[in-house]
């Protein structure tokens, strides 16, 4: 695995009373210009870049049940590891990711260390 850094963004959604935020770790631009191009270059495919840029999602919408915790580390930069194995159901394309202190961060919000969907950076959406 590859060693990358990010930095950690809270969005709160707007309106929500039910304490539901999300939280990225947004990415170099570079690794999913990298990974697209790559795809186009061997598969022919051409794919539609993430609407956020490169990044991870930590928690994505879901009830946060420590919420003295949200935004408590808001623009650190946090190390976390890729696989260069592109992953695809086809329409997503993304790179496995590995991270404690993303898994970290879900714990002391109160969540599940682990998210729905594995940490994972989309590299872009086949359109």
């Amino acid at each position: 695995m590859l060693l990358a850094k990010g930095t950690l963004k809270y969005f709160p959604l707007k309106g929500e009373s039910n304490d539901a935020g999300w939280l990225i770790l947004e990415c170099d631009r570079d690794l999913s210009l990298y990974y697209c191009w790559f795809v186009q270059k061997h598969l022919g495919l051409r794919l539609q870049h993430p609407k956020f840029g490169s990044h991870i999602s930590v928690v994505r919408g879901e009830v946060v049940k420590n919420i003295c915790r949200w935004n408590a580390y808001q623009s650190q930069t946090i190390d976390f590891y890729y696989s260069n194995e592109i992953k695809t159901n086809i329409r997503y394309w993304w790179l496995t990711v590995c991270s404690p202190c993303l898994m970290s961060v879900r714990q002391e919000l109160g969540l599940d260390v682990r998210p729905e969907y594995d940490f994972h950076v989309t590299i872009g959406v086949w359109i």
